[in-house]
């Protein structure tokens, strides 16, 4: 999602390469964007809520718990999660693997658990590795049930 959202923004930047007459009457670039203001501002504050969950066990082993507050409205988790799988208004069930925990803190935090059930062949000696895949990724790092609600 993240991708998807830096995307957009860089191709629309592609697209108007300082052309300003594109964009409605009024609307002024600024130009010297802070990034501290934009880490602040996708920092997620209050209480940690989880606002729906894909379930795709039976297809890959994985569930998404959308937890950060831009998932709350405009069935935005929902989309996510796509046709062919199970969207709920609940949290994903239990997972004694843990999962990977992608823009933690963030307005945009989504946790994917791993299963054992399923054909993602997750067992006690592979979830190391996948810990491994997770923590190698950008703003990602896994967790247990344990760890998230403490």
């Amino acid at each position: 999602m993240v991708i998807l959202v830096l995307g957009a923004g860089a191709l629309l930047y592609y697209f108007l390469a300082g052309r300003t007459d594109v964009l409605p009457p009024g609307v002024k670039i600024d130009e010297n964007i802070d990034l501290e203001q934009v880490e602040e501002g996708l920092k997620e504050t209050g209480k940690r809520t989880v606002y729906g969950s894909c379930n795709d066990i039976v297809n890959s082993s994985n569930c998404i718990d959308y937890v950060g507050s831009m998932w709350k409205d405009n069935n935005s988790a929902e989309l996510n999660c796509g046709e062919g799988r199970n969207f709920s208004k609940n949290a994903c069930p239990y997972s004694e693997f843990g999962g990977c925990q992608m823009n933690g803190g963030s307005v945009m935090e989504l946790i994917a658990w791993v299963y054992e059930e399923g054909p993602g062949d997750y067992t006690i000696e592979t979830v190391p590795d996948a810990a491994m895949a997770c923590n190698g990724l950008p703003n990602a790092k896994w967790v247990t049930p344990e760890s998230v609600l403490k």
